[in-house]
């Protein structure tokens, strides 16, 4: 009934599933483990690989679950929200605030058996200097290029690599040019919101420390902006103190999630999986906690090879013995159980959220409320982030179910001004470029109070004393 969305060693890239995007989106039975464990399903017609490694990824349709290079806001298939385009009302577009995750990248998880296959990263540049304000030299552009050194015994049972583990590939750098040229079709062609260059007084932009948010920050703003020549700006908080990526010391954050993770049902989706986690681990000798405990690090190896041009792995001594499609969809299930699980469908949900990503969420409400206050000259933001700052957000505003946030994932906050003499603040936010669908409804045109309502209850009042409690 339903056809794989990966291909087998060797195999040539199918068709995926013909879901509508809603259900692509929101699998109805991802609250349940036998979601995981029934293999008709196949990826439920989410598409993880990319054609090929060093090409920009536009093979997917509008609206498809595709882990590699999630959609996002296009000219071709965006829509006004719906009172906008059927002129029962007036609005213009006064406020963006759009999050997303960074674009396709190697894995941060190695086999602990080896790796059966090289990885290159000989096309991709990762520039690396520092400049001063200004009167003095500027600097040589230099960046890093990783190689082997043939005398470092440590090489053998590692991977022949010219790439660091995790690191932007040339495929997301061209996906985050594409991302940005499509960001200013919409936002700023289209509705006239994006300024023609950066001003600093109307943009403002952030990521996190790591390097793959910040080099993603700098192919989508080249994308938006192809002839600007000059800096731009990337704000970052200290990363001992960062409001995302769980950068600030928080005791009570692992308390929550050892509880999360002894829940009946945390331990039912480890159940179903024993057979699939015990072939695995022996098969790519990834037998410790950390790979047998949650899918993560398997989902992201897996990932990272399918959205790269590489193969699903083999055993490093036995190259005839190889992941399966049948196991690597199986994974992909139970990576996005997890994700549903932790952020939307746990018994601690709530306080989990606050602890990992309220005052983040804090700050996006103080940034809408500035709007409404008539106090910020500031008219699009863009937050370069990961996928465990995505998810936090996307269960916020109570997503109906959630998949893993995937490569370039995003989260537009739209805010409009009605005209009229009772002009009003009315917003909506899409994901991955359509309306999200919630437990509140579809948010495609509600008042800018009601959303703040609605993620209001994931501000911490006090976070340093629910950290130490």
């Amino acid at each position: 009934m339903f056809s794989s969305s990966i291909a087998v060693v060797g195999a040539a890239l199918p068709v995926a599933l013909a879901l509508t995007p809603l259900e692509s989106f929101y699998p109805p039975n991802l609250n349940d483990t036998a979601y995981i464990s029934d293999s008709s399903i196949g990826t439920y017609g989410g598409i993880y690989q990319a054609p090929t490694r060093n090409n920009v990824n536009t093979g997917s349709p509008y609206g498809s679950y595709d882990y590699c290079t999630m959609p996002h806001p296009r000219t071709t298939e965006y829509e006004l929200p719906e009172p906008v385009k059927n002129g029962s009302v007036r609005a213009t577009l006064v406020y963006l605030e759009y999050l997303q995750r960074h674009q396709r990248r190697t894995p941060y998880n190695i086999l602990p058996g080896g790796e059966n296959q090289p990885y290159n990263c000989d096309d991709v540049f990762p520039y690396l200097y520092a400049g001063p304000q200004s009167g003095a030299q500027a600097p040589l552009a230099v960046y890093a290029q990783t190689y082997m050194d043939p005398t470092n015994p440590f090489n053998e049972g590692y991977v022949n690599t010219t790439c660091q583990f995790p690191q932007l590939t040339i495929g997301g750098l061209l996906d985050g040019y594409q991302h940005g040229q499509d960001i200013w079709a919409v936002y700023g062609a289209k509705l006239r919101l994006i300024p023609s260059f950066p001003d600093p007084k109307k943009v403002w932009f952030r990521s996190t420390e790591s390097p793959l948010t910040q080099q993603s920050a700098g192919g989508v703003l080249r994308g938006i902006w192809p002839h600007y020549s000059g800096a731009i700006p990337l704000h970052q908080q200290n990363s001992a103190v960062d409001t995302v990526n769980e950068g600030y010391s928080c005791n009570n954050r692992g308390n929550v999630l050892s509880a999360i993770q002894s829940t009946a049902q945390w331990n039912d989706h480890l159940s179903v999986t024993s057979t699939l986690r015990s072939e695995l681990g022996s098969m790519l000798g990834a037998t410790s906690g950390s790979w047998q405990s949650t899918f993560d690090h398997f989902s992201d190896n897996f990932q990272g090879r399918l959205c790269n041009g590489y193969k699903l792995p083999c055993d490093f001594t036995n190259t005839s013995n190889c992941v399966t499609t049948a196991q690597a969809e199986e994974i992909f299930r139970a990576g996005d159980w997890e994700w549903n699980y932790y952020w939307r469908n746990n018994p601690d949900v709530v306080e989990y959220i606050q602890l990992v990503q309220g005052l983040f969420i804090g700050e996006i409400l103080s940034r809408f409320q500035d709007v409404a206050k008539g106090k910020s000259s500031t008219v699009y933001s863009h937050v370069f982030i990961h996928d465990n700052d995505m998810g936090p957000v996307l269960g916020a505003l109570g997503i109906n179910q959630l998949r893993w946030p995937a490569m370039g994932s995003n989260i537009a906050f739209e805010i409009w001004k009605t005209e009229g003499r009772s002009s009003s603040l009315y917003a909506r936010v899409l994901y991955c470029g359509q309306p999200i669908e919630t437990i509140h409804g579809t948010l495609d045109w509600l008042p800018l109070s009601s959303l703040i309502a609605i993620l209001q209850p994931y501000v911490p009042t006090d976070i340093v004393s629910l950290c130490n409690s």
